[in-house]
C-alpha cells in the first residue's frame, strides 16, 4: 500500500470521527455494499489476533466497491507484536484496501507513525476537544434531555467505557441528586426501580455489547422523562 488509501485520524472528537469514516464509506462503496466491505475491530478486544487483522486487509472488494474499508479503533493499544504484524500487513496491501487507524492525540500519532516503518499516511486531524463524560450523562438525564443523553452515551460506548461503570455512575449521580434535593422521594424511588431492572438486565445478558447498549439506551430515556 503506497499510502494513498491509509488514513490516521487524530483528535479527541468522536461524533467527528464516526462522520469521517461515514465518509469514506460513501467514497468507496455504496450503502448497500457496507456489509460486506467494512470491517471494524478495536486494538485493545482481548480476541484480536494477527488472523483478523490478516482477514481485514487482504479480503478482495465485492464488484461495485472501490475499496474493502479497514477501520482500526483505539490503534495505538495494540501490544507491540500486533503493531509489527500490522505494518508488516499494510505495507504488503495492495490498493484493494483502505485503512484507517484511529488515536488521540499527537503522542500517539507520531508512535505509530514509527511503527509503520515508512508508511505514508495521510493524517486527518479532527477536533481536540474533551470527550464528554458519565457526569455529563447524568446532568442530561436530569435536564430532561434525552437525545443528549443518548449523544453522550453513545460517544461513552464508542470510546469503549465499561457498562458497570456507566450504571455506577449513573447510580451515583441519582443518589446524590436526591441528596441535594433535586428530586422528589417519589421520582427517586422509581428512578432507583428502573435502575435495578436495567442492572438485572445486563447481569443476565447472554449477548454482549449489542444488547447492552439497548439497555442503557433504555435507561437514560427512560431516566430523562422521569427526572
Amino acid at each position: 500500500m503506497v499510502g494513498s488509501r491509509l488514513y490516521i485520524l487524530c483528535g479527541a472528537d468522536e461524533q467527528e470521527k464516526d462522520r469521517r469514516i461515514e465518509d469514506l464509506q460513501k467514497k468507496f462503496f455504496p450503502p448497500e455494499l457496507k456489509e460486506l466491505n467494512y470491517t471494524l475491530l478495536h486494538a485493545d478486544d482481548k480476541d484480536l489476533t494477527p488472523q483478523k487483522i490478516k482477514e481485514a486487509l487482504w479480503c478482495v472488494p465485492t464488484p461495485g466497491a472501490q475499496a474493502r474499508l479497514f477501520v482500526l479503533r483505539q490503534a495505538h493499544r495494540l501490544p507491540p507484536a500486533l503493531k509489527g504484524f500490522l505494518a508488516s500487513e499494510i505495507a504488503a496491501a495492495g490498493d484493494g484496501a483502505a485503512v484507517v487507524l484511529d488515536v488521540a492525540d499527537d503522542h500517539q500519532l507520531e508512535a505509530l507513525k514509527a511503527a509503520l516503518k515508512g508508511a505514508r499516511p495521510q493524517v486527518v486531524r479532527v477536533s481536540s476537544k474533551a470527550s464528554s463524560n458519565v457526569f455529563d450523562l447524568g446532568r442530561a438525564i436530569l435536564g430532561h434531555r434525552p437525545d443528549a443523553a443518548l449523544e453522550i452515551l453513545s460517544g461513552l460506548l464508542r470510546s469503549r467505557e465499561k457498562t458497570e461503570k456507566i450504571m455506577g455512575a449513573v447510580f451515583w449521580q441519582w443518589e446524590h441528586f436526591r441528596d441535594e434535593r433535586r428530586l422528589s422521594d417519589e421520582i427517586y424511588k422509581e428512578g432507583l426501580k428502573i435502575l435495578a431492572q436495567a442492572d438485572k438486565r445486563l447481569k443476565s445478558s447472554s449477548s454482549a455489547f449489542g444488547r447492552a447498549q439497548l439497555i442503557l439506551e433504555s435507561l437514560v430515556v427512560r431516566l430523562s422523562y422521569l427526572a
